[in-house]
């Protein structure tokens, strides 16, 4: 059995296998590298009880590695990959330094410096 990967904001974006980045906290997912599976699911914890985890692809690991969040600013296409499109990249750190804990900042430096964990994977069914 594969390990598992939540993808609960970016649900859609898997299932039309648009996106193959995610940004983690750093301290997690420590130990994957390249060539390394996942099974991504849309939740995997405070599912309702008797409930069970919704998995939406396989996926095979290209490249992870630690950098900082701000980035983001220079990687082309940056929010398109991570299955936002819509978003700026400032839009999209403040929203991921919302979702991983550290609070509403919008101050760029402060945001940009946040270190984390880039994850970039290929879809084993042929998908992006």
């Amino acid at each position: 059995m594969t390990r598992r990967m939540s993808c609960s904001m970016t649900v859609p974006a898997v299932r039309a296998r648009t996106k193959t980045v995610t940004r983690r906290h750093v301290d997690t997912w420590k130990n994957l590298k390249p060539g390394d599976r996942l099974t991504l699911i849309e939740k995997g914890m405070g599912l309702p009880k008797g409930a069970r985890q919704v998995e939406l692809a396989d996926v095979e690991i290209v490249d992870v590695r630690v950098e900082r969040l701000g980035m983001v600013i220079f990687e082309k296409f940056a929010t398109k990959h991570e299955g936002l499109p819509h978003l700026t990249g400032q839009q999209f750190m403040e929203f991921w330094s919302r979702g991983h804990g550290y609070g509403a900042c919008t101050a760029y430096a402060v945001i940009a410096n946040y270190p984390c964990r880039r994850i970039e994977w290929r879809y084993l069914d042929g998908g992006n």
